[in-house]
């Protein structure tokens, strides 16, 4: 008798056995029972996912743009190589200049011109005004121009002339006690 007991137990706790219910079926009653949570969880990801796009976007973009914008659009209109190449052959001729260097920075043409040491402060800023005659007022009126005039054993002198000025204005330049330059 125990073992038609036995036997029956045996019986009934395999055919109780308990199946796990598909997937679909659990996401769906995890989602009833908590559903502000599935909702919230779903806006948290969402966002995530766009900022994470916006991050990759904002620093791609950068990479493949170009420093100075859209500000050169029409740098072409405006040629100057011409100009530069006479500015800087006349500025050789003259015999207070030991050499010469022109570099073209988007809209700023920067000349770099070494001087003997004798040259004056007036005769550093003639040179400089006098590379201003080799360019039209068209590129006059587009293109900054900075220049560094350079002394063996002295400090630099600067000079800017802005598109919008007609004129070169000159850094201020010490000289000591005795009229002579630091």
């Amino acid at each position: 008798m125990a073992k038609k007991i036995l036997k029956k137990v045996r019986n009934n706790s395999d055919t109780e056995k308990k199946v796990k219910p598909k997937f679909s079926v659990r996401v769906k009653r995890f989602y009833r029972n908590n559903r502000i949570y599935c909702i919230l969880m779903g806006i948290s990801f969402a966002s995530i996912v766009l900022i994470i796009l916006a991050l990759l976007a904002h620093f791609i973009h950068q990479n493949t743009s170009n420093p100075y914008g859209n500000r050169l659009e029409d740098i072409k209109n405006y040629p100057v190589q011409e100009n530069i190449d006479e500015s800087k052959n006349k500025t050789k001729e003259n015999e207070l200049v030991e050499e010469v260097s022109v570099e073209i920075k988007g809209k700023i043409i920067w000349f770099v011109i070494k001087v003997k040491e004798d040259a004056s402060l007036e005769d550093m800023q003639n040179i400089g005004t006098s590379t201003l005659q080799y360019f039209s007022q068209e590129n006059l009126g587009y293109y900054d121009i900075h220049y560094l005039i350079q002394r063996n054993g002295k400090k630099g002198y600067f000079g800017d002339k802005s598109a919008s000025s007609s004129t070169i204005t000159w850094a201020k330049y010490n000289l000591d006690e005795d009229g002579t330059d630091e």
